[in-house]
């Protein structure tokens, strides 16, 4: 078991390089024939809003993190939940892709709010990010398939596909009760000792829709970016969002990649080429990697700001 996990850890880190590379020698290859990027007030006005967006991705999953944490009865105020979601994006960065849920736990304690459900709610708040991005990643094969195949998207691709997405947001909540089902030891080990209690259908169709918003937020930033900055034809949002989320996910999934780094940019490369061109592809992958970095960045400044203003506070009430 050891040497399996040592040679699954050395697989993972090997993936991470390569898809390191795989991005460097793109970048090499395509940057030339990238069109300059015009410095206007629609190319700043779209990068202050592509920064924003990632801030508001990141207030959208504070709110997921607190319907999580009602739905077992305990209720955070707004305030206190920003703070502590938001500095712990900062942990994302770490090694693991887990910094960000241990952080949210250690944050959480100094708050009052027990470990147990901080940590407990973030491991429903994963699973539900990775159902939605893998159901929109197996939505991509969709419109990977005509790009290959007819190099266009079918117009009516949206409303053939929107019924998926209706499923897809009850599916993570039919995940768990299968997983308790079929594999009820895994189910134990992710609930500590416990079959997972999935939570209430109302709670998990809102927790759903609102990952999905954050999904077609950000789909629609790479749409806003690649017309804008890159001046390419107009692209559809929904295909240009799902064939981000089979990146996200794979940045996501990959334990040796720190926010997905790397990873996600390479595959971006290689999804988005059908749509955009190799050239614009391998832009676009630059510039949300440099937004994602300063939403997170903003983010974890506002957070930070936050607590602070809330310690000067208590500091005056009590004096």
């Amino acid at each position: 078991m050891k040497h399996a996990k040592t040679l699954f850890k050395a697989l993972m880190y090997a993936a991470v390089l390569a898809s390191c590379v795989y991005f460097v020698l793109a970048i090499k290859t395509h940057v030339a024939n990238l069109p300059p990027i015009a410095f206007n007030v629609q190319t700043l006005a779209v990068t202050v809003l592509s920064t924003v967006a990632v801030v508001v991705t990141h207030f959208l999953g504070t709110h997921v993190w607190r319907l999580l944490m009602s739905d077992q009865g305990y209720r955070v105020p707004m305030r206190l939940a920003v703070q502590v979601f938001f500095i712990s994006q900062l942990g994302k960065y770490l090694p693991g892709n887990v910094g960000q849920f241990l952080g949210r736990g250690v944050l959480a304690k100094s708050t009052g709010i027990p470990v147990g459900v901080a940590v407990g709610t973030a491991v429903f708040e994963g699973i539900w990010n990775l159902v939605i991005s893998l159901s929109l990643a197996l939505l991509s094969t969709w419109v990977l398939w005509d790009l290959v195949t007819v190099h266009s998207v079918n117009p009516r691709f949206g409303q053939q596909a929107g019924w998926l997405l209706l499923l897809a947001l009850v599916l993570p909540w039919l995940s768990i009760k299968v997983l308790n089902a079929v594999l009820p030891q895994l189910s134990r080990k992710v609930g500590g000792g416990q079959l997972l209690r999935p939570p209430r259908l109302k709670t998990s169709l809102l927790v759903s829709l609102l990952i999905l918003v954050n999904f077609m937020l950000l789909g629609y930033v790479l749409k806003l970016q690649s017309e804008v900055f890159f001046s390419t034809p107009p692209v559809e949002w929904l295909s240009i969002t799902l064939l981000f989320s089979s990146a996200w996910v794979a940045g996501y999934v990959v334990p040796g990649a720190p926010g997905g780094l790397g990873v996600r940019e390479a595959m971006m490369v290689v999804l988005l080429t059908p749509l955009t061109g190799a050239p614009v592809a391998t832009g676009l992958a630059v510039s949300m990697r440099l937004t994602s970095l300063l939403g997170d960045g903003l983010t974890v400044l506002v957070g930070v700001l936050g607590r602070y203003m809330r310690g000067q506070a208590e500091v005056s009430r009590l004096t």
